[in-house]
């Protein structure tokens, strides 16, 4: 029973965010349906994996091309999740092409096996697949086959370089996106799905490693085979709970610049620069418009009558700093003179008051900009 569990951990956990997603998911919420896609893939692929380490070999030799098929599908469909939610808020059938090489690896294995005898086929698994000893005079199907398997493998640890750099620059471009145009953008920032595909990286290091070791090295030691089982659950539950958390994507974005876009005209010329400035400065620092939990930048242009990409020009060359960043350095300052009052508010009233949308975001700003916390800074500023 114990074994049962540890080998199939990481397919029911993907499987449970798998159907989660798409439940929770409506019909034009493409990226969730996706990524609720993508669990269901890795959940096929561990069902594969629990297949091999329950020695099943009869079962086993029907599911090693849907292992090659889900191998090689993890990578490119989690680079078509962040693409969704990144750069084009929906996924198309015009992507799938990613998903060539998986395919056609598959293919090639479903062919040679048809063609190899029975006989044959379990000398393959036998001996390739699970590393046992004896011999057997392969056909040439059989060689193909064999070549075909490495071959795979070799993919596979490709599919990882441009995967991590393609969906690295885009994350980049919508983190940039969203910080020039919300002042808050706690909910709303995907720096989590880098964080995860560096864990994927480190994940798929230690899957190529169990490759090159083979997994038979790991088959009779069930303690070695908790580890990557306990490896690859924590790192799907941590993508399909953050995952299920995302709300907001770039769709959301184009939205909202499309609602809040204003056609006034740009202020021309550079003597109206030090002008649009001081506007801008007056409208933070006495009217205060950073409390304003929701504020965005076209907020601001709309009150100094011009479009949003001069304020944040000005903003990025004038203060040297994103719209986000500027606001919460405004919130901060206004925070810690609520702090160093003796009337001892509570953070979640400074907070609140500061304009920071939740107490979460207000400890995280704070701690960056000054390095310290609220709390240690009140004790460091009180008479």
């Amino acid at each position: 029973m114990l074994r049962f569990i540890v080998i199939s951990l990481p397919m029911f956990v993907t499987l449970f965010w798998a159907i989660a997603l798409v439940t929770d998911a409506g019909k034009k919420d493409k990226p969730r349906l996706f990524l609720g896609l993508f669990m269901f893939v890795a959940s096929v692929l561990y069902a594969s994996h629990a297949a091999y380490f329950s020695l099943n070999y009869k079962i086993y030799s029907f599911l090693d091309p849907i292992y090659t098929l889900t191998s090689l599908s993890v990578f490119p469909l989690f680079y078509l999740y962040i693409k969704g939610i990144a750069k084009d808020g929906t996924i198309n059938a015009k992507g799938l092409w990613v998903l060539t090489p998986a395919i056609l690896f598959t293919a090639a294995t479903v062919i040679t096996f048809a063609i190899m005898s029975p006989e044959e086929l379990s000398a393959y698994l036998h001996k390739v697949i699970y590393k046992e000893s004896g011999q057997f005079p392969f056909s040439l199907t059989a060689e193909i086959q064999i070549v075909i398997f490495k071959l795979s493998r070799v993919v596979f640890v490709l599919q990882l370089i441009p995967s991590v750099y393609y969906s690295s620059k885009m994350i980049v471009e919508y983190e940039k996106q969203i910080n020039e145009f919300y002042a808050s953008t706690e909910e709303r920032t995907i720096k989590w799905t880098r964080d995860i595909m560096i864990a994927m990286v480190g994940v798929s290091v230690f899957a190529v490693a169990a490759n090159i070791i083979g997994k038979a090295f790991f088959i009779n030691e069930l303690a070695l085979i908790a580890i990557p089982s306990a490896l690859f659950s924590i790192f799907h539950f941590s993508i399909g709970f953050l995952g299920f958390k995302q709300k907001y994507t770039i769709a959301t974005y184009k939205i909202d610049v499309l609602k809040d876009s204003t056609s006034a005209a740009r202020l021309p010329g550079e003597s109206m620069r030090h002008k649009l400035k001081s506007d801008l400065i007056t409208l933070i620092e006495e009217e205060q418009i950073f409390r304003n939990t929701d504020l965005r930048i076209t907020d601001i242009s709309k009150r100094l009558n011009t479009n949003r990409s001069y304020i944040s020009g000005i903003v990025n060359n004038e203060f040297h700093s994103t719209f986000s960043d500027l606001i919460n350095h405004y919130r901060i300052s206004y925070a810690k003179e609520l702090l160093k009052d003796k009337k001892m508010y509570i953070l979640e009233y400074v907070s609140e008051e500061s304009g920071f949308a939740s107490i979460n975001s207000f400890l995280r700003a704070f701690k960056k900009e000054t390095g310290i916390t609220p709390g240690q800074y009140r004790k460091q500023n009180m008479n």
